[in-house]
């Protein structure tokens, strides 16, 4: 008797079906929210700037407007994870720091810049002085750049999305994904590219370790060289590593070099795609 009333009562209970996450309205969504928070926080940008007598966003100014741009966004997809019974996707693996991938990546990171330098320079660079204007220099500058941007944009990119699109569509996916999302929300030509490629190496990393903290660490390290460099040479964005070495040999040797380790590091990176068996 008891255990017909077991199978009777189990009859009564459907299964659950899991919510398949993300979905096309899942990414539409999310977009939805970003841009509404991008418009917030021009609206608001505009009644500091007007309360302050201000004629330009100052790096304050910017450094809220930043964070009304990616709160909100992080926030919702991870209430949708949630909702979805996913979890929030965010590992900060702090058991799972390791200080010698870090180096990796940020001598990765560094080769690459080299690497792409002269694809970066056939585009046009007044959008991106006018971005490093906006940052600006100081306290609210090195708040945003290399505290808060490596911070929330490794969450939402190498947490919540990567992740997201890897437990459905595998790694390989979640990789190019988050890289290309990356790339996509810096807007200017010269960042998307360059913050692409980045975006690809921060995704090894993070799929060799589960670690954000190690990602957070190499990206505040490469917006650390951008902001060093803008205080150094100010606006001129067009200084290329080419111009700080005029010896031609030394040149290509540091250029060689680069692009070894970078081809390298795509070569451990599609193999260890190619090699994981959640692909298959």
């Amino acid at each position: 008797m008891n255990s017909e009333r077991v199978d009777k009562n189990d009859k009564l209970e459907p299964l659950r079906a899991e919510r398949k996450f993300p979905t096309w309205l899942d990414f539409f969504a999310t977009i939805g929210v970003f841009i509404a928070s991008v418009l917030l926080g021009s609206f608001l940008s505009v009644a500091l700037m007007r309360l302050r007598g201000a004629e330009s966003l100052t790096p304050d100014i910017t450094f809220v407007y930043y964070l009304i741009q990616m709160l909100p966004t992080i926030a919702f997809i991870v209430w949708l994870r949630q909702r979805a019974g996913k979890g929030s996707a965010i590992h900060w693996g702090l058991r799972r720091l390791q200080l010698p991938m870090v180096l990796w990546g940020v001598v990765v990171v560094v080769a690459s810049g080299v690497v792409i330098e002269p694809l970066l320079g056939l585009f046009p660079t007044e959008a991106y002085d006018g971005v490093q204007q906006t940052i600006g220099l100081g306290g609210w500058a090195i708040l945003s750049t290399i505290v808060a941007a490596p911070i929330l944009e490794e969450i939402l990119f190498r947490g919540v999305i990567f992740e997201s699109c890897a437990e459905r569509w595998g790694r390989g996916v979640g990789l190019i994904v988050s890289a290309l999302l990356f790339g996509v929300i810096h807007i200017v030509p010269v960042q998307v590219i360059n913050a692409f490629v980045v975006g690809l190496i921060l995704g090894y990393v993070y799929l060799r370790t589960r670690s954000l903290l190690s990602v957070i660490i190499i990206h505040a390290f490469n917006n650390a060289i951008a902001y060093i460099t803008m205080a150094f040479f100010g606006d001129s964005s067009d200084v290329t590593l080419r111009d700080l070495i005029p010896t031609d040999w030394l040149y290509w040797i540091i250029y060689g070099l680069s692009a070894f380790i970078f081809g390298w590091a795509i070569w451990r990176l599609v193999r260890l795609l190619r090699d994981n068996t959640e692909l298959e």
